[in-house]
């Protein structure tokens, strides 16, 4: 076993889940487990546009 489970897919629909979004998971007071699809990390803008391309440079991704 290596810790995987599967979230059904419209539960991942949902909560816009993809590849690799991580779950957080917490036992209540009652016994019951609450588990929250972790937000991913937003890049600053600066990052997102060297990802896509920068026209300045005369590279263009977009």
């Amino acid at each position: 076993m290596n810790g995987r489970i599967v979230v059904p897919k419209d539960i991942r629909k949902a909560v816009g889940a993809k590849l690799g979004t991580k779950f957080i998971w917490e036992m209540m007071d009652d016994g019951s487990v609450r588990v929250t699809a972790k937000a991913r990390r937003f890049k600053a803008p600066e990052e997102a546009r060297s990802e896509v391309g920068d026209s300045e440079n005369g590279v263009d991704d977009a």
